[in-house]
């Protein structure tokens, strides 16, 4: 296949992913817009909130992520019983993963009182936290059928499921937390319930329209949840593990950001919040096209077809480049109209921090895209070890200490924090996009 080839297979087996990537983000940003009104304090709760369960999602989906390209290489190789024992060791280690992490969670929030936030802020913030932390069940659960379906080549079927459950949950957020038509007025705790439901419900929807599938069916009608092996969980953990840890690094650095966005005051915590949101709906399509370069690159990998694998890896990275521009430049110029989605024009002093960090965010959004997708690439090549020690440099060493010392020393604030990200983002993408490269040299 020549370039052309592949960037039309790439666009094709992307599309759907990236509307239930932007589907699943579409959720936390809906709920941003809903919540603001309700002022500022209830974004900072909701943000804290987040930022700590985001956290935890990310380590359990990292461990999921090892499924899509074992099953795709499975399929490629036309070994259907390997597929199975894949499908089946993943969604019980998802689900034993997802139970002990909302233990942790419920145990672990009041710990919010002694992050040095504004006190106002906590009790609903732990709140929303506890209610959001059962949410993790049935989206693991979602998550193994997800994998399963993605690996199979089948990303269409996960869109529906992730388009109908955010139906929903924008008309249970409205409901829940203004208490409109019957339903009980929760305020923030709501907007929590709502996502709860969601996602009960999208777990519900894939299980029964990947059951009702002959392709999907083929698999799922022999599949025995009994006589589990070691061997696969050990398989699954040794890819699964470092790409949780990868996955950890960026979005804890976010996460983090917004804590010490809040040393410096609650007004920085939820403009961090907002440009987060926005910066997730442009970053949810180059994951989608990190889902296309793992299944596709894992897919030739498995038939040790390297050449070909090095164009569908590039394919992606050039997509995601042309992307990213255009989203960059489009935040700079509405840098001051953005931020009116969330808040009244009278917020000007958030409005103007909000804004400064949308510059900020044109600036590493390339370096996003570039490094979520060679992340993708280097899955699939089961290359995870070397990946995974740049990610805890990129966001560990760099972005952190350098966005607290801009935030709390040099007293920038959010601004501060994001200049850390940047840093951090832009050494991540070039150092994963030359291991790429590294690995493929010399295959045309």
């Amino acid at each position: 296949m020549n370039l052309k080839e592949h960037f039309k297979a790439n666009t094709k087996l992307a599309f759907p992913v990236v509307i239930t990537q932007l589907g699943q983000v579409s959720v936390n940003f809906i709920d941003i817009i809903i919540i603001a009104n309700l002022g500022e304090r209830a974004v900072a709760s909701s943000s804290l909130a987040t930022s700590l369960f985001f956290i935890f999602l990310v380590f359990l989906l990292g461990f999921s992520y090892s499924m899509s390209p074992l099953i795709s290489s499975a399929v490629a190789n036309g070994n259907k019983s390997r597929v199975l024992k894949i499908f089946t060791h993943g969604a019980v280690m998802n689900v034993a993963l997802a139970l002990g992490v909302i233990l942790l969670l419920e145990f672990c929030s009041p710990l919010l009182y002694h992050a040095k936030q504004d006190v106002s802020v906590i009790p609903d913030a732990i709140t929303f936290l506890n209610i959001s932390a059962w949410s993790l069940l049935p989206l693991m659960i979602f998550q193994s059928y997800r994998q399963f379906s993605e690996g199979i080549s089948m990303t269409v079927l996960v869109t529906i499921a992730t388009i109908i459950s955010n139906i929903v949950n924008v008309i249970l957020n409205f409901g829940l937390i203004y208490g409109y038509w019957g339903l009980p007025e929760m305020g923030l705790k709501g907007s929590a319930t709502a996502t709860l439901i969601a996602r009960i419900l999208m777990m519900c929807i894939i299980i029964v329209v990947l059951y009702c599938n002959k392709k999907s069916l083929y698999y799922l009608k022999d599949v025995k949840w009994k006589n589990f092996q070691s061997v696969y969980f050990r398989k699954l953990i040794s890819i699964g593990l470092p790409s949780s840890l990868q996955s950890l690094f960026e979005i804890s650095s976010f996460a983090l950001a917004a804590f010490i966005a809040g040393m410096h005051g609650y007004l920085d915590t939820s403009a961090h919040s907002v440009t987060s949101n926005l910066a997730s709906i442009t970053f949810q399509v180059c994951t989608g096209f990190g889902v296309a370069a793992t299944v596709r690159v894992a897919g030739y990998y498995g038939v040790k077809n390297m050449s070909d694998l090095k164009k569908a890896g590039m394919a992606n990275i050039y997509l995601v480049f042309a992307f990213m521009t255009i989203c960059g430049l489009l935040f700079i110029i509405f840098k001051d109209q953005l931020p009116l989605i969330f808040f009244d024009k009278s917020k000007t002093e958030v409005i103007a921090i909000t804004s400064k960090l949308l510059i900020l965010t044109a600036i590493f959004q390339i370096f996003d895209g570039i490094q979520v997708v060679s992340l993708g690439c280097l899955r699939a090549m089961r290359d995870v070890k070397i990946p995974t020690f740049i990610c805890f440099i990129a966001y560990i060493v760099l972005a952190i200490p350098i966005g607290y010392y801009l935030c709390i020393n040099q007293k920038l604030g959010a601004v501060g924090t994001w200049i850390g990200l940047c840093i951090g983002l832009g050494f991540a993408a070039i150092m994963l996009l030359w291991r790429f490269q590294i690995l493929t040299k010399g295959k045309k």
